[in-house]
């Protein structure tokens, strides 16, 4: 399948495309595209994620490369794009790819906000594509387990939930990168990372979320106009609380938190060193049940093991012409709430209703 990039200049191209290349025997990689020609003499992003390659392999200097988009879709016949692009620049490249009928894979946030990807996703469901979304927390590891446990019924009913997250600061990540840049990006942590664990709050307890109150800041003070803390209190459309941490804190590279459900017959936690714990009610002997799970990967390089797995998924639902795993759906559903707090902290921290949709 030929698939083009679609878009150089972001914090995750070099490890997608790395991905991407432990598949060589099903997807060919034909050209390159970015808004900016430098990009294209460079290959290089102007920032990339510490873990993974700085540029692009040398071997994607022979593709051909195009500053226009539309002249790459006439030219190059693609079945398949990888979409990372600034989320300012995302939400109109797939629709111009969903129209040309293309298949992609699009790299989270994907857009500034909840409508812009809602636009996005009506142009995939309307062209009849489809557009696996790289949040690839749901695919491997503890949050699949803990939704499962949680249709089993092992927490009964949610009483409340947490989802904590602290990354390297902002001076770490330079001030100059994309991801604080309030016109090319959106927002800060909560919407670039904050995305991931909002995502799951919804996907693992099945539940909406209706009403949110959020305070954010620039506590450090860089030069950036986006937030470097936020924390938002929730409701559950079943009655349950929540809360969020998000925080740009570590003077090195290193990320550490953990997703918590609570229920009336149990708790569930995943950390993020991947140990998934369950306590509930045990015998008369032993009255505290505690089990706990932990996942071993094989660091595949790129984008990491999770990856692999989006990519599959793209290939499967192209090929069977079926949905994807995770869509451009369910990414606005999670921008929705994103919008909601930030309109909320915004408010000087004033509750906001979060407008819920009609069954299908």
């Amino acid at each position: 399948m030929r698939l083009g990039v679609v878009g150089i200049d972001h914090f995750h191209t070099t490890g997608w495309v790395d991905s991407l290349g432990h598949f060589a025997d099903e997807i060919e990689i034909v050209a390159l595209y970015d808004p900016d020609p430098e990009i294209g003499r460079s290959l290089t992003p102007r920032f990339a994620d510490p873990g993974l390659s700085r540029t692009l392999d040398p071997r994607y200097t022979t593709l051909p490369f195009y500053a226009d988009l539309d002249r790459l879709i006439a030219e190059q016949r693609l079945d398949l794009a990888l979409v990372t692009l600034q989320p300012r620049d995302a939400p109109d490249a797939i629709v111009t790819l969903a129209k040309a009928g293309i298949d992609m894979l699009a790299d989270k946030p994907v857009t500034r906000n909840a409508a812009d990807a809602q636009r996005a996703a009506d142009a995939v469901r309307t062209a009849g594509v489809r557009c696996m979304v790289g949040l690839t927390n749901r695919l491997v590891g503890g949050w699949p387990d803990m939704r499962r446990m949680i249709q089993a019924g092992r927490i009964g009913r949610l009483l409340s939930a947490e989802a904590l997250f602290t990354t390297s600061s902002v001076a770490v990540r330079d001030p100059k990168n994309h991801l604080f840049s309030a016109d090319r990006h959106g927002h800060g942590i909560l919407h670039w990372l904050g995305c991931h664990w909002v995502d799951a709050l919804l996907w693992v307890s099945g539940e909406p979320i209706v009403e949110v109150q959020a305070m954010s800041a620039n506590v450090l003070g860089e030069q950036i106009d986006v937030e470097d803390a936020i924390s938002v209190a929730f409701r559950f459309a079943g009655g349950g609380l929540g809360t969020m941490h998000f925080v740009n804190a570590f003077p090195r590279p290193n990320s550490d938190g953990y997703l918590a459900f609570r229920g009336v017959d149990g708790s569930l936690k995943v950390d993020t060193s991947g140990t998934l714990t369950f306590v509930g009610p045990g015998s008369r002997e032993n009255p505290l049940l505690v089990e706990e799970h932990t996942y071993g990967f094989t660091d595949p390089g790129g984008y990491g093991p999770s990856a692999l797995v989006a990519i599959h998924a793209l290939l499967t639902a192209s090929r069977t012409k079926t949905a994807t795993p995770v869509t451009l759906d369910d990414m606005a559903r999670a921008l929705e709430v994103i919008d909601a707090a930030y309109a909320s902290a915004a408010a000087g921290g004033k509750r906001v209703a979060i407008p819920q949709r009609a069954p299908g």
